[in-house]
């Protein structure tokens, strides 16, 4: 019995039984099957956009003949290696080349075979040389554009960056379309760079919460790309016009006081109070926020803690709307 069989076991074996009176022998030979070897390396020519031609070298089908071909590519953005897809969809075992298709433009790649036969999967081929796809317009728009806040007469727009294997080519930017609600005329800027995702308008006769449509696209050294859905943005609020009235407070402990005051009505449409922020101060000196109490609700009081050194002393405070 041959224990732990290996590939380079096989050929052929004789058994011999001697006695005094003669020799016999038997002969055999052993076969022992295997998945396939590597493929020799894969060579890479015809390269577009979007596919290329990929051939290579057969390896040892160790006793098994080899049934199919698996193409698989690495790009810098990828996760180890993955298959891709090819014509034929399945590279038979006869055929050493094929096309590699739905490739990303202007990505580097790297590309291996894996042979397979009816014992399992073989080694994979050492990689090819590093080749780049040629460039072309982009095919992605920005996702998730919205907006809003910012300070009076800006209106701010923001997106989701295009991930650099998607943007398909070098010198690549986006292009902020937007125009108030109702007009025909788009207004459009130009921000020559991959990495930006928000883009502010400033006009001081911006009303505050205007509605505003907007889109982005996308462009590169190839052309422009596709834009975005067009979405609703409004421009940014009001502040406060007015403080808080009859602020007043009362100690409730020795490390806090409680404050109450009257809520500030919002004068126009635009103008929505949010909240409050309270400042204290002793002796000249003022302190950071110590308190904010994110809602408007009249009827609330807000209870601050009092720094140590604070204590037992008397102090002024401050309150804010937000």
């Amino acid at each position: 019995m041959v224990r732990n069989i290996q590939l380079r076991h096989s050929g052929k074996y004789v058994c011999m039984v001697h006695t005094e009176v003669d020799t016999v022998s038997a002969a055999a030979d052993l076969i022992v099957r295997g998945p396939p070897g590597a493929p020799e390396g894969p060579i890479v020519t015809g390269i577009t956009e979007t596919t290329l031609q990929l051939s290579w070298g057969s390896g040892p089908d160790n006793h098994s003949p080899i049934t199919m071909y698996i193409v698989q590519a690495r790009t810098p953005f990828s996760i180890g290696w993955q298959t891709v897809r090819t014509v034929p969809d399945s590279v038979p075992g006869q055929m050493m080349h094929a096309t590699v298709k739905d490739l990303s433009p202007w990505v580097e790649y790297k590309f291996r075979v894996v042979a397979i036969n009816s014992v399992g999967v073989g080694e994979p081929s050492m990689p090819s040389k590093q080749i780049r796809t040629k460039a072309a317009a982009p095919k992605v728009a920005p996702a998730n554009v919205s907006g809003g806040g910012g300070a009076r007469g800006e209106l701010v727009i923001t997106w989701e960056p295009v991930p650099e294997e998607q943007q398909s080519g070098e010198e690549f930017g986006y292009l902020v379309a937007f125009r108030p609600l109702g007009s025909s005329t788009w207004i459009k800027a130009v921000l020559a760079s991959a990495d930006v995702s928000r883009y502010v308008y400033r006009n001081d006769s911006v009303a505050p919460l205007s509605q505003f449509e907007a889109t982005v696209g996308v462009y590169n050294s190839m052309g422009e790309g596709p834009f975005s859905r067009i979405v609703k943005v409004l421009s940014a609020e009001e502040e406060p016009s007015a403080a808080p009235l009859r602020v007043w407070a009362r100690s409730v402990s020795a490390s806090e006081v409680e404050v109450y005051w009257e809520p500030v009505p919002p004068r126009t449409s635009t103008e929505k109070i949010i909240g409050y922020e309270t400042f204290l101060w002793s002796s000249g000196c003022m302190s950071m926020v110590v308190g904010l109490l994110e809602e408007a609700t009249p009827g609330l009081a807000l209870c601050l803690p009092v720094t140590p050194f604070w204590r037992g002393e008397s102090f002024e405070l401050l309150l804010a709307t937000t």
